[in-house]
């Protein structure tokens, strides 16, 4: 499903990965480890958001060769969400819809699901980190996508918000989609069942 070929990445003279090969499937993948490792990296990477040097593929759609169409399967919430203050989340979450021709309805379910549908109106500048964490969910589960990226998806929310992204992870897993977890939070194996659990050292992916 998804592929990464001699990847690359350096920030100045720090180089942060170097691997020559990486490989999931469909299911649940955490990649674990503590700030610094390489995980938020990575992630900017298989999104499209930093240069790198090496090849990334989503079900034989090449990144590099064809952007806009790899882009359109992917999903990637930050770890910490920086939106323009002076919007309001229905704007946001407007902004979402249109550019992954969503349906108006799931954005609002999920919104409902998160119990975010009361405070959309308001600007992004009054939220709450955790509002705006759920914020983020919301829109990162808008659309009919391949893969979800989450980066340390579990801090500033509560227990019954990670309980409900626990579900919606299932639910997304059992319609085929990839989902790709950072966290150097625990995450409940009781709630969420792991394929593959994985750490950056070294500057490698190794499966742990």
């Amino acid at each position: 499903m998804l592929k990464l070929t001699d990847i690359n990445k350096k920030y100045g003279n720090l180089e942060v990965l170097n691997f020559s090969e990486w490989k999931i499937q469909t299911g649940i993948h955490w990649l674990k480890g503590g700030n610094g490792t390489g995980k938020s990296t990575l992630f900017r990477i298989i999104s499209g958001q930093i240069p790198f040097k090496g090849e990334v593929e989503l079900n034989g759609v090449s990144l590099k060769k064809e952007p806009i169409k790899f882009r359109s399967k992917t999903s990637f919430a930050e770890a910490e969400p920086q939106y323009p203050l002076f919007i309001t989340g229905n704007e946001l979450v407007e902004f979402y819809i249109e550019a992954r021709k969503a349906e108006r309805k799931e954005a609002e379910e999920l919104a409902h699901y998160f119990e975010m549908d009361s405070f959309l109106k308001n600007k992004i500048g009054s939220y709450s980190s955790g509002m705006l964490k759920k914020l983020s969910l919301v829109c990162a589960f808008i659309g009919n996508l391949d893969l979800y990226m989450l980066d340390e998806p579990l801090i500033t929310i509560d227990v019954a918000s990670t309980d409900k992204l626990y579900k919606l992870i299932q639910e997304k897993v059992l319609q085929g989609k990839g989902i790709l977890l950072s966290s150097h939070q625990e995450v409940s194996t009781d709630k969420l069942r792991l394929d593959t659990v994985f750490q950056i050292i070294d500057k490698q992916i190794v499966q742990i």
